[in-house]
């Protein structure tokens, strides 16, 4: 069984007199284990894609299947089990809470589900040292790069441990230098097991991961072997 998988998966919603159809029939399955990034222009449904996957947003009509469970129809508290229990997400803005230090956001999921305060320490310590940042867990924020804060936003979203990471736009406000630091990252946590899906409009962040799924005004067009992954071969 597919870890996720959309069947002709419709998202529409109303913009004055204009019925907007933001995802328009998609299906996809995505294995365990993979890396994929979903791609297309502004406007093409990715973001809309990327709030269903991650279980923001329910499905017009269509089913959506993550991790065994089929959730388009769950209530809003059993949606947010399944996110705390299968998703970690990282954001492009990050979210880190200012006056927390790296440590002190890392933990932040893990006392939404219930972890004692004693384990919540050393699970965030650990998904620190993950991303290497074992040197800065005191730090606040304002005391890291941009390139250090999205690591803490990328060990935030590991503590939880979940089946998928979802990250939107991963290096969008990141230097070339910090950019590929953090798709290095990305791969390596791929390549230890992590299934990863990465919603982007860079072809250079896309071509990093080893299939490419690409949206065009609400629908799959082409779905395949990523450019880097063709010349592994």
């Amino acid at each position: 069984m597919a870890l996720v998988e959309l069947v002709d998966v419709q998202r529409h919603y109303q913009q004055g007199d204009e019925l907007v159809r933001a995802l328009d029939g998609v299906n996809l399955q995505i294995e365990a284990g993979e890396y994929v990034a979903i791609v297309g222009a502004s406007g093409s449904g990715t973001s809309t894609m990327m709030n269903v996957l991650g279980a923001l947003d329910r499905p017009t009509s269509g089913t959506y299947t993550l991790d065994g469970t089929e959730v388009s129809q769950l209530g809003d508290a059993a949606l947010s089990a399944v996110r705390n229990r299968a998703i970690g997400f990282v954001f492009q803005s990050f979210h880190l809470l200012p006056r927390l230090d790296a440590v002190g956001n890392v933990e932040l999921p893990l006392g939404y589900a219930g972890v004692p305060r004693a384990d919540r320490r050393v699970r965030a310590l650990s998904a620190l040292q993950r991303v290497g940042l074992s040197d800065r867990t005191t730090h606040t924020p304002s005391q890291l790069s941009g390139g250090q804060q999205h690591r803490v936003a990328i060990a935030r979203a590991l503590v939880t441990e979940p089946r998928i990471l979802l990250a939107d736009e991963p290096t969008g406000a990141l230097d070339s230098d910090t950019t590929q630091q953090i798709l290095g990252l990305l791969a390596g946590l791929n390549a230890a097991g992590m299934t990863l899906i990465v919603v982007t409009h860079d072809t250079e962040v896309a071509a990093r991961a080893r299939r490419v799924v690409r949206i065009k005004d609400g629908r799959i067009v082409s779905d395949g072997p990523s450019a880097t992954a063709k010349e592994a071969r």
